[in-house]
């Protein structure tokens, strides 16, 4: 690093800026990096700058403060000079960059924030006071909790849970029947996308060892791929409700906090699961990441991980057995 450790937390006075990252599940895994700075920084004004599809979800957490970053907003995006004008305005004094790329770092310097913590990626080091080597085998949650720690000395020894608020949901019935959330993606998730034919296999077999509803969640451009799935569960008389483009992420969070059970390909709607303490099946094959990088941090889980021998990457998430998924699924509403 590139100043002294205890600069940070001796002379700031002003604002503090969280940088959270564009995808879902990553955002989550960044909370609890936020609870080791507002343990730290009880009294200070926390800025989280969030892309507009997260802000919804993280407004409702009190302890912080959300700025949209507008450079991303689809009807009136501005520019970066214009962003960072806004950042100036709120008198921020320190920055935790927790997304790897230059233009983060490079919208925190034109904004003249004092203080600018992120990692030493994409040859960003210039733009930051306090730039830090990456280790790519530490798990993301460490990363961004390593972010906080070692700048200010290492006052933390552990690793906070994941946490995020909810409101109650209108789309989840309350009947003596288990709720249960099934996200296998579309074919937009490539990889990591659970074929259409193993995913009706498994929810059969799981409806005929359970009193259950399955409640079906996708992004809109999954509404195809979900409806399949559903006009599929109706013919067999199983109990389904199609939430896939009906819900916006906050929504979605809502619905999932009040579930019984979550299974999910690795994805944003495991992390949001895992977030507020719901049993998850992860549904693992080839990921964007490592699995070891970004297992949910829950005891409240049954990972199953494909590890056969398939040399053909598609056919790597179909080493799932949909038994094996029905069994976890008994296993844990049991």
């Amino acid at each position: 690093m590139r100043n002294n450790s205890l600069e940070i937390k001796i002379s700031v006075t002003g604002t503090i800026l969280v940088v959270l990252p564009k995808f879902i599940g990553d955002a989550v895994n960044c909370t609890p990096a936020l609870q080791l700075i507002k343990e730290n920084y009880p009294n200070h004004k926390i800025s989280l700058l969030v892309r507009p599809h997260l802000a919804e979800l993280f407004k409702r957490d009190s302890r912080y403060s959300v700025i949209i970053d507008e450079r991303f907003n689809s009807s009136k995006s501005i520019s970066m000079l214009a962003q960072a004008k806004i950042l100036k305005s709120e008198r921020i004094e320190l920055a935790f960059i927790m997304r790897n790329s230059l233009s983060e770092a490079m919208l925190c310097f034109l904004a003249r924030i004092k203080y600018r913590v992120g990692y030493a990626k994409n040859g960003r080091s210039p733009l930051l006071t306090h730039s830090l080597i990456l280790n790519p085998n530490h798990h993301y949650i460490y990363r961004y909790c390593r972010l906080i720690n070692e700048p200010l000395g290492n006052p933390f020894s552990t690793i906070p849970s994941t946490s995020l608020m909810t409101n109650e949901s209108e789309l989840i019935g309350c009947t003596n029947n288990k709720n249960i959330g099934i996200y296998f993606g579309g074919k937009n998730k490539e990889l990591r996308h659970y074929p259409l034919k193993l995913a009706l296999k498994s929810l059969e077999i799981i409806a005929k060892q359970n009193d259950c509803c399955l409640y079906l969640f996708g992004d809109p451009t999954e509404v195809e791929d979900v409806k399949q799935l559903h006009e599929q569960l109706i013919k067999q008389s199983i109990d389904s409700k199609m939430l896939a483009g009906k819900t916006s992420i906050a929504s979605m969070a809502d619905a999932i906090g009040t579930l019984d059970l979550m299974i999910s390909i690795d994805s944003g709607p495991m992390h949001i699961a895992a977030a507020l303490n719901v049993p998850i099946i992860p549904i693992v094959g080839l990921g964007t990441s490592p699995w070891s990088l970004v297992a949910p941090k829950t005891l409240n889980q049954i990972a199953l991980v494909a590890n056969g021998s398939q040399l053909l990457e598609g056919d790597i998430i179909k080493e799932i057995n949909p038994k094996d998924i029905a069994d976890a699924t008994k296993k844990l509403l049991d």
